[in-house]
């Protein structure tokens, strides 16, 4: 037999050969397509755009429970600078002028977000820390709200550090009584500023979430790493333990979208023991913590937790 002769050429002239290779063409590109569909970037950011102004009524839900407490003078609007010079919106709501020189007075609440809508949404929760005697700036991710720029986790991250720039800039914040607030997704981006910009007061956490992977076991079918399925560096795990203030985790025990065995009592495993206080609240889901807590109830602790004292 001549070795050098064409071979039979079965895998050719077998029909079933063809069809394996088309149905694993189809496998790759379905599995393209299903990482495509499934990536987080679409799942993580959910935002809405404000046409005209903020606080249009007409773009107010009842079920976000803002009462209009704060008055117009004391709420400063504010632009900032994100990545790539994106023009970054927010608001400076500050105490009264006679009520600033007690401790509690001279606080200045960061406010770090959700992932849905933007600020209009949470102003009712911007209502419960100037209540409870913060001042509080809250700003829109670039793509929410007017914010200019594309939503990222790089873009979240360089938005939360000119937010805190911009706060101890000002004449009025008391640079060591500065403290980062967040709920839910937001919460990267207080993690971010306490692990690797600088040392706040105390942190705040609602509500939050473990990583990236976390949230994709919470909407995914598929157990694929978070990682592979987001570009943003958003692990809080990795980012707890190097939290080197007082820290409060507050979550709801019936939360079904950050679900606590896999969010918040992780981090709570995670974060330096001596500086961490969980604080579960029965019967809360993930949105509606203090509703459920009670308004008092919800700012005596907030109050506590700012001032040191036990809750």
């Amino acid at each position: 037999m001549n070795d050098n002769a064409p071979r039979s050429g079965v895998q050719a002239s077998n029909p079933n050969f063809g069809i394996r290779r088309i149905c694993v063409i189809c496998v790759i590109c379905g599995c393209s397509l299903l990482v495509s569909c499934l990536r987080l970037d679409s799942f993580l950011f959910e935002p809405t755009r404000v046409e005209g102004e903020y606080f249009n009524p007409a773009d107010m839900d009842s079920s976000w429970h803002v009462r209009w407490i704060i008055p117009d003078s004391l709420v400063e609007p504010v632009t900032l600078f994100g990545l790539d010079s994106n023009r970054v919106y927010g608001f400076f709501a500050r105490r009264p002028a006679d009520a600033l020189g007690t401790a509690s007075d001279a606080v200045t609440v960061i406010y770090n977000h959700g992932r849905g809508e933007n600020i209009n949404r949470y102003w009712g929760r911007v209502e419960l820390l100037w209540e409870a005697g913060c001042s509080v700036f809250i700003y829109d991710y670039e793509g929410y709200g007017r914010s200019e720029g594309s939503l990222s986790g790089a873009a979240c991250y360089a938005d939360a550090e000119a937010a805190l720039e911009y706060v101890l800039a000002r004449r009025d914040v008391v640079d060591s009584l500065v403290v980062y607030y967040a709920w839910s997704l937001g919460s990267f981006m207080a993690c971010h500023l306490a692990a690797d910009i600088r040392t706040p007061h105390c942190l705040i956490l609602e509500n939050p979430t473990a990583s990236a992977s976390a949230l994709a076991k919470e909407g995914a079918v598929l157990e694929i790493p978070g990682s592979f399925l987001v570009d943003a560096d958003f692990d809080n795990e990795v980012r707890i333990p190097l939290v080197g203030c007082r820290t409060l985790i507050l979550y709801g025990k019936r939360d079904d979208t950050a679900v606590p065995e896999r969010n918040a009592l992780v981090l709570l495993d995670k974060a330096i023991p001596s500086i961490t206080t969980g604080y579960p609240v029965e019967g809360a889901n993930h949105a509606d913590l203090p509703e459920v807590m009670g308004y008092a109830e919800y700012e005596r602790v907030v109050r506590a937790f700012i001032a040191g004292d036990s809750l």
